[in-house]
């Protein structure tokens, strides 16, 4: 079913301003249409602690579909990411509890031990492998959408030289416009999640979003008569888990699980369901970022 961009956008904006508080993950799995048994190897991995507290904290910006976003219900996380997350609890045997948090503080509150990983289409980056190791689970580019006609006419990333260029504060899109900036100058207008950002375009406060291909198709889909994708994704990135260097415990049980769901087919069938099959990565290496 086709949602309307304005309830779209609305739903999004609900999501950002909700506090960093714990949120419904789907039960029994997400998209998962048998159960996965627990892998014992793998749960065996666990720190001590995730096996004492009997669930893993996970921080996610909850406004970044198809990955992760609200349900109507404004509670229960949907999404490539919530539906991976369950798979993974499923194989090491403890639920993955999600809490919505804006994406600018995913890093700190790791590091702060707030949170025991990530699910939130964070690429894996050298520069933040300093404090996190990644496993990796897709691969995605960098690319911008503008509305629909593009009267500009802006095909490639130069273009957006001279331009009002929205995106998600720390996101990928926001680095690569720093990046951009160094050769020609842009205005980047920076908000706290990305519903904003794609409320910025849509009001004519922005010429353009840039951000992960991924999640444009996916507004693009929704809301054909609106958007549009203007350039082809600048390279490929990986996506990661972000897990805080000083649990290698828990990086490995991860890793380990992940490689469990994939062996399983249920990995393909999430890819499936949220027209991500493109952005298969199927051997869950670790900090494959540059």
């Amino acid at each position: 079913m086709r949602i309307p961009l304005l309830a779209l956008v609305t739903a999004l904006t609900l999501v950002s301003c909700a506090a960093p508080d714990a949120v419904e993950s789907p039960a029994g799995g997400g998209a998962t249409t048998t159960a996965l048994a627990r892998d014992d190897a793998a749960a065996a991995l666990l720190p001590d602690a995730i096996k004492t507290a009997g669930k893993v904290r996970v921080a996610s910006g909850v406004s970044f579909p198809p990955m992760e976003f609200f349900a109507e219900d404004n509670k229960t996380v949907l999404g490539f990411d919530a539906d991976l997350g369950a798979a993974l609890g499923q194989v090491l045997g403890v639920p993955f509890e999600f809490q919505n948090t804006n994406f600018d503080g995913i890093i700190g509150g790791l590091n702060a031990n707030r949170y025991d990983l990530a699910l939130t289409s964070m690429i894996d980056k050298k520069a933040r492998q300093e404090t996190v190791d990644f496993v990796d689970y897709l691969n995605s580019g960098v690319t911008f959408m503008v509305v629909k006609g593009n009267k500009e006419g802006l095909k490639q990333k130069q273009d957006l030289c001279g331009r009002k260029v929205a995106v998600e504060k720390s996101a990928t899109g926001d680095l690569t416009a720093d990046d951009i900036a160094k050769e020609c100058k842009l205005t980047k207008l920076p908000f706290p999640d990305q519903a904003s950002a794609v409320q910025a375009l849509q009001s004519g406060r922005a010429d353009a979003v840039l951000a992960l291909d991924l999640t444009l198709a996916y507004n693009v889909k929704q809301s054909p008569d609106a958007f549009e994708i203007a350039s082809k994704p600048f390279g490929t990135l990986p996506v990661g888990i972000p897990i805080p260097k000083n649990n290698p415990k828990l990086r490995d049980a991860v890793q380990a699980a992940l490689k469990k769901v994939i062996e399983s087919g249920t990995y393909d069938a999430l890819l499936a369901k949220w027209n991500l099959t493109d952005q298969a990565l199927k051997d869950a290496p670790l900090n494959q970022g540059t």
